[in-house]
């Protein structure tokens, strides 16, 4: 019988543990930490984000320091309430702050991006914010966020075209989340799956109750680092008027 040392067995372990690590991510638009009856609900949101156990977290529509927000710091809340890492992407200055995107993550963030996005038409600046965060084993992740403009197609069009050409030949594995304010017929979300895989494909839950909608989604590389296990809806539309979408994946 062959002998391994120990050392070869724990890395040999480690090795395998890292090839088939399980991330379960969520999208979630959290309306300025306002309830749909426009009262401050951030403590509620970090809650239900809690209970949901998630890994990694994208949120849209999030503010920082804002008259709005009575100049809170809505990311330092978030992450203090739920104890995972946090970082800021600001798509719009104020006077006072700015709003925009976050991403919240139980593994550490080693690095973090804010890219502009197009918008021919006249409309709102977006972004698409991106965190780099480190899996337990040394493998590092690209987890992106964004929220595609409500108001204009080819806004939306040219900004679903422009995340695909930053991030479709990404060295590391990646995925991406948002508020693509579109269902699965919508222009955008057939662009999309030209390159891209929507969680819960074959699911017909909607994300956004008000307009009977699906306009929260979790892409990833069709064929690639990300095999998904699980799909789910968090059916609460009284936080938000968009509920959480989460998916559960092996990272191979």
């Amino acid at each position: 019988m062959t002998r391994c040392s120990l050392a070869f067995v724990v890395c040999l372990l480690v090795n395998l543990t890292a090839q088939s690590q399980s991330l379960t991510l969520m999208s979630y638009n959290i309306r300025h930490g306002l309830n749909t009856q426009n009262k401050s609900n951030l403590v509620r949101v970090g809650q239900l984000i809690r209970e949901q156990r998630a890994d990694i977290v994208g949120i849209q529509e999030i503010d920082s320091a804002t008259t709005r927000s009575q100049g809170r710091n809505q990311v330092q809340i978030l992450a203090r309430a739920t104890g995972l890492n946090a970082v800021f992407g600001r798509a719009v200055a104020e006077a006072q702050g700015g709003h925009g995107l976050a991403i919240l993550s139980r593994h550490p963030i080693i690095a973090s991006q804010t890219l502009p996005l197009p918008s021919p038409e006249p409309g709102a600046s977006r972004v698409l914010l991106c965190a780099y965060v480190e899996l337990p084993g040394g493998k590092t992740v690209r987890f992106c966020t964004a929220k595609l403009d409500p108001h204009s197609i080819q806004n939306r069009l040219a900004q679903a075209a422009a995340i695909t050409a930053l991030l479709k030949d990404s060295i590391q594995p990646v995925v991406w989340v948002g508020d693509l304010h579109g269902h699965t017929d919508d222009p955008v979300i057939r662009q999309m799956a030209r390159y891209w895989r929507y969680a819960g494909v074959n699911n017909d839950g909607v994300t956004f109750p008000d307009l009977v909608s699906r306009f929260d989604y979790i892409m990833t590389r069709p064929n690639g680092e990300f095999g998904q296990t699980a799909y789910r809806i968090v059916e609460e539309n009284v936080t938000s008027d968009h509920y959480p979408v989460l998916a559960t994946f092996r990272l191979r």
